[in-house]
């Protein structure tokens, strides 16, 4: 009775340690100072961004922390690659300072780089939410058209997969040595 009650606990501490779950993350751009970053790389704990302009730029629209890849005139108008640490799924964001002649295509991608999802042709500001019911994002690719002043971004919002803790790893291990302790046992 005692190895069924053990047995039946170190089932349940296996399962719970091999849970993961979606956790909801942003990308937080506060973590940088306004202005020009002199760089075409951003990096962030959830994402690496990069620019295929001059540089980037926090608070590009005067309205919070949002950026924009600037091109080497200084508009808000150059393509940004954004990697994910992990894939993500429900990915929403909003565009900031458009003017007439702006429009941007999002494309997004799976970790083999096969495009899952696209929203084309936005051309004002507002909350992108086209690729909310997507899963498994690996990288967004943002395609800016524009030829006014272009597009800045921000909330950028999701849910990435919950990476085990390696103290949960080792929790693991431990309840299926115990398994094998008991199975052993069993047969004698």
């Amino acid at each position: 009775m005692r190895h069924r009650i053990l047995a039946a606990a170190l089932t349940v501490l296996i399962l719970g340690a091999g849970a993961s779950g979606a956790i909801g993350a942003t990308l937080d751009f506060s973590v940088f100072p306004f202005g020009a970053q002199g760089t075409t790389v951003l990096v962030l704990p959830e994402a690496t961004l990069t620019s295929f302009g001059a540089d980037f730029y926090v608070g590009a629209a005067g309205v919070g922390n949002e950026i924009c890849a600037l091109t080497a005139g200084f508009n808000c108008e150059a393509d940004i690659n954004i990697a994910f640490t992990q894939p993500v799924s429900a990915l929403t964001f909003q565009t900031f300072g458009w003017q007439n002649g702006d429009f941007v295509d999002f494309l997004a991608y799976d970790a083999a780089n096969n495009l899952i999802g696209s929203v084309l042709n936005v051309s004002s500001n507002m909350v992108v939410n086209g690729l909310s019911g997507l899963s498994g994002i690996s990288r967004l690719y943002i395609d800016d058209h524009s030829t006014a002043a272009g597009f800045g971004y921000d909330n950028f919002q999701f849910d990435a997969t919950a990476v085990p803790e390696p103290a949960t790893l080792g929790m693991l291990g431990l309840g299926l040595a115990g398994l094998r302790l008991l199975r052993r046992r069993g047969e004698r």
